[in-house]
């Protein structure tokens, strides 16, 4: 049996007006989002001088002690008495060490004794210089023993200057048989026992000055001016505060991180030598926080209401990441909210003042 084949017209009417309403369906679709794309954007405002801050710069800080000092034996003697212990506080001119002083006391009894004794010789020796002139006059003796009187005289006074400082010197030794206190101090380190053998240069105590500590910070290049110019800084140690003011920065760098020095001083109470924390200070200007920036067309910026439309203002000296410095109106309304979406020029509509949606 002959099957007679169906008419194809049918179909392809068929695939025709299916193919049209899948182009209507899409530009009905395109049109709804460009209508959709055309609508304000909903942002949030606030005043920029409501944003505006001072900010806080930190760099790490150590506190410095400004003398150490480890004192020594300066004579060969035995140790009679270490008076003091590790932790003591003491005050300058306490007695911290006695050596025994028996040796230096006899030195100096002996200089003392050859100084009365050149004293003499001197004295004899003008003396007989006097009678020489004086036979002299009368030409009882020659001009070359007259001569000989007045060498005898400059060497008797010779012998007498030597033993002046013969005796200088043994008072000074003499006077090394105590170890004081340079200044007011704790005692850190206590290096030999009573009854125990000092040489000169053998350190007995050890000694941190209770006063004129210091904070030694590292500062980046670009902080340097900044600290210079601030009003206020403060070393902070674990959340106390002490003001502190720039003494100097050193003229060396460290070229590993790149930092420079900086030695600052207290200007009231001081923190303990040994004291890590960080030094903090304000700056002269108000800026932008960072996070209101954003980057548009390879500028980095803000966005302002003006007239129900996003105006993006470029700002010259902002970088990414960090504060800004703006001197635009502070009564500017900053977008804040839906900045992201924006390009210059957007249509934007405001969220009204109390509306949390």
């Amino acid at each position: 049996m002959q099957v007679t084949p169906r008419n194809n017209t049918c179909y392809r009417s068929h695939g025709r007006l299916g193919h049209a309403l899948a182009i209507g369906t899409l530009l009905f679709a395109l049109a709804g989002v460009h209508e959709a794309l055309a609508e304000p954007v909903p942002v949030r405002t606030i005043r920029l001088a409501d944003l505006l801050q001072v900010p806080t710069y930190s760099a790490p800080a150590t506190v410095m002690p400004h003398n150490t000092p480890r004192l020594a034996a300066e004579i060969d003697a035995r140790i009679l008495e270490v008076k003091v212990e590790v932790g003591d506080r003491v005050v300058s001119g306490q007695v911290l060490v006695r050596l025994d002083c028996r040796h230096s006391e006899s030195v100096l009894a002996a200089a003392r004794a050859a100084l009365d004794r050149a004293k003499a010789q001197q004295q004899f020796a003008a003396e007989q210089l006097t009678r020489a002139r004086n036979l002299g006059r009368n030409k009882s003796i020659s001009e070359e023993l007259v001569d000989q009187r007045r060498t005898d005289l400059a060497v008797t006074e010779a012998d007498r200057q030597a033993a002046e400082e013969v005796v200088r010197q043994a008072a000074i030794d003499a006077g090394h048989c105590e170890i004081k206190a340079p200044f007011d101090a704790v005692v850190t380190e206590r290096l030999a026992s009573t009854g125990g053998f000092a040489n000169r240069g053998t350190i007995i105590v050890g000694l941190l000055e209770a006063t004129g500590q210091e904070v030694s910070a590292a500062l980046r290049h670009e902080q340097i001016a900044g600290l210079q110019a601030a009003e206020s800084i403060f070393f902070d140690a674990n959340g106390d505060r002490y003001p502190v003011t720039v003494r100097t920065l050193l003229p060396l760098a460290d070229t590993t991180a790149r930092t420079l020095e900086a030695r600052l001083a207290f200007t009231a109470d001081s923190a303990i030598a040994g004291t890590a924390g960080r030094i903090l200070w304000t700056g002269r200007r108000e800026l932008l926080p960072a996070d209101y920036l954003v980057r548009r067309n390879g500028s980095v910026g803000l966005f302002l209401l003006e007239a129900d439309r996003a105006r993006f203002v470029a700002l010259p000296d902002a970088e990414d990441g960090r504060p800004a410095r703006v001197t635009l109106d502070p009564e500017s309304l900053l977008i804040t909210d839906g900045r992201q979406r924006l390009s210059d020029g957007d249509e934007v509509q405001p969220a009204i003042a109390g509306d949390k949606s």
